[in-house]
């Protein structure tokens, strides 16, 4: 009873101040007194720090018959991406959780990217190969005490006119109490600050908040934001890649495999009608771009990201050969190319305009992680007047063949090099056509179990 007794003259006397029109600052007893409510109103009521839940609803009938799959997804809190589980996960039905997030007072948009792909095929279906980008936004307010559960939802709109409205995206947003209130009746003290929200109540058990680093309220700070499912792999800050792929000087439909040292590629989709490159955001780092396109040789990019530049990186495609004696051969172990690198006499550099079959080794390279390429090097025998510096040139001219392969976009480590002289001449080295033959490299898989 003692405790009422002090409580209930001070509200009365906080009623009148709440009453009283002045119009000067409040004086230093009236500020005391307002301190000494939010204090016993505080203890009233226990507020943990806000939470904000998002997850994703699977799309009813993707990856089945139906033929709707998940290409493509990004999810940006006040424009900091989260770090989300893979595309086969969200592409199973139900709900997955993307992120818990305990974060400060304030307002919070959730920007969703997906893209959806009908990779069923039927004549007469104008949706097989389509492809939906679907963008959708939400803004929430929360308050200590609040957990705002956010889901995201993509849906089949089964009656629309056209196949471009046929997928459609969207959220829904619940909040309900994390802490229950003492079971004290609060006054209202007209002015004592802002209105809050009517909110629905649901009954919930208190959990302790997940281990998150905080994201600051609308305007957004440089404050990354973590999910409770991989704390310890949290996305930062963002950058930005564009891409662009050409057949010729048209845009060309292709997937760019976007891969990094940790972590699963992730596939972006190129459509042949877009005419500006294609945004892509990712965590700075060093990337390998892989393209691939019906018809077409795959290429392979290196590329470095940071958020102080937007590289472009562009590939023109070249088509596939189509005749046999285009294409590739093998030899137990050994490459043949339609046109093979030559050599003029004493050079390490090939011929101008001999290195156009690389593409074609460069297409088995990308298409095939398992295989390491050893370039051999060889000479005729009137190159160099001594074995040793004939062994040096044949040395040279495989490094010389390495170089292209690697400044095309492969990577370094899946080749060896080695000079072998004028030791296995293919040709007699008696006549200038013979010597000219033996002026080569050869290639030779090495396949990585």
């Amino acid at each position: 009873m003692a405790a009422i007794s002090v409580q209930v003259p001070l509200l009365v006397f906080m009623a009148l101040l709440a009453t009283s029109a002045r119009a000067a600052e409040p004086s230093a007893v009236e500020q005391r007194a307002r301190e000494d409510l939010d204090r016993q109103l505080q203890e009233m009521v226990k507020t943990p720090p806000p939470e904000i839940v998002i997850s994703f609803e699977g799309l009813p009938g993707a990856g089945t018959s139906r033929g709707y799959k998940l290409v493509e997804a990004d999810f940006l809190v006040n424009g900091q991406p989260l770090a989300i589980p893979g595309l086969d996960k969200l592409n199973g039905p139900g709900l997955h959780r993307l992120a818990v997030l305990t974060v400060e007072e304030g307002s919070y948009t959730l920007v969703s990217h997906v893209t959806y792909a009908n990779e069923s095929w039927n004549l007469f279906s104008e949706e097989s190969g389509f492809l939906w980008k679907l963008t959708a936004s939400v803004t929430v307010q929360v308050q200590r005490g609040l957990r705002a559960r956010v889901r995201v939802l993509p849906a089949i709109n089964p009656t629309a006119p056209d196949p471009r409205l046929k997928l459609k995206l969207s959220h829904d947003v619940k909040a309900e109490m994390t802490a229950a209130m003492a079971d004290v009746a609060i006054p209202d003290v007209p002015d004592a600050g802002a209105p809050v929200a009517a909110v629905a109540q649901a009954p919930a058990k208190p959990t302790p908040p997940p281990v998150t680093a905080p994201i600051s309220p609308t305007p957004p700070v440089a404050t990354p934001v973590k999910t409770v499912e991989a704390p310890e792999q949290g996305p930062v800050a963002p950058a930005k890649l564009l891409l662009k792929v050409l057949a010729g000087k048209r845009p060309a439909a292709a997937t760019v495999y976007v891969k990094s040292a940790t972590g699963a590629p992730q596939r972006v989709m190129v459509d042949r009608k877009a005419r500006k490159p294609v945004e892509v955001m990712l965590p700075p780092g060093e990337y390998r771009l892989d393209v691939l396109s019906q018809g077409y040789l795959a290429q392979t990019r290196k590329v470095t990201l940071s958020r102080e530049a937007v590289p472009t990186v562009s590939f023109t495609l070249a088509k596939a050969p189509v005749s046999k004696s285009q294409k590739v051969r093998l030899k137990k172990e050994v490459v043949e190319l339609p046109r093979m690198p030559r050599f003029a006499e004493k050079q390490a550099a090939p011929r101008n305009g001999t290195t156009a079959g690389l593409a074609l080794l460069m297409d088995m390279f990308v298409r095939d992680e398992k295989l390491r390429l050893r370039i051999e090097g060889h000479t005729d025998n009137r190159e160099r007047p001594a074995a040793a510096a004939r062994k040096t040139l044949s040395e040279a001219r495989a490094a010389a063949v390495a170089k292209a392969l690697v400044d095309a976009g492969l990577d370094a480590s899946r080749i060896e090099t080695v000079g072998l002289g004028d030791t296995r001449p293919k040709a007699p080295n008696l006549l200038p056509r013979g010597r000219e033959l033996n002026r080569r490299v050869e290639f030779v898989l090495v396949r990585k179990e």
